[in-house]
């Protein structure tokens, strides 16, 4: 199972799979997602838990997905499968939110909230991150506290049982 290094996303999201399935890989660490891609393409490795820009790959025929790993479909590759369409419950999405400084007075705060909820709505920038086969999460700071309470339960879950240690 090849990933863009030890701690990336890709590597913990194969790390889940296999806490979830019960399936024995063996990780491949490599300096970054490109030289993985290469090694996989190459058949140097057998999978890749990867992000969406692998799909120009799938769609010129290079890889074959076997599955994503968002809770629904990909609207770039709409034919393959979730995981979790046979694997209950398996999600793993990278995501990217913003915060502030803890004291930060509410009014600063709902106005940042505010104007990025709209930048998201915009259809030029929805079509662009769909490009890149981004999907939009707009909400509330409370939204957003408990989404990050959530994923670090979660991911604190998936980095014991692969018995991950800082570097």
């Amino acid at each position: 199972m090849a990933s863009a290094g030890s701690g990336s996303s890709p590597r913990l999201a194969g790390e889940l799979f296999k806490l979830m399935t019960g399936v024995d890989m063996v990780h491949v660490p490599y300096r970054g997602g490109a030289p993985a891609m290469s090694d996989l393409i190459a058949g140097q490795v057998q999978v890749m838990f990867s992000n969406l820009p692998a799909v120009e790959y799938i769609k010129a025929g290079r890889l074959r997905a076997l599955a994503v790993t968002t809770a629904t479909r990909s609207d770039e590759l709409p034919e393959v499968p979730t995981i979790g369409e046979f694997v209950p419950g398996y999600e793993a999405s990278a995501w990217y939110g913003l915060g502030t400084p803890r004291g930060t007075p509410v009014d600063i705060v709902d106005r940042l909230n505010k104007e990025t909820n709209a930048a998201l709505a915009d259809p030029t920038i929805k079509a662009r991150l769909a490009e890149f086969g981004g999907a939009i999460l707009a909400g509330s700071p409370p939204d957003f506290g408990s989404l990050v309470a959530t994923e670090t339960d979660k991911w604190g879950k998936v980095v014991r049982f692969a018995g991950l240690q800082p570097e």
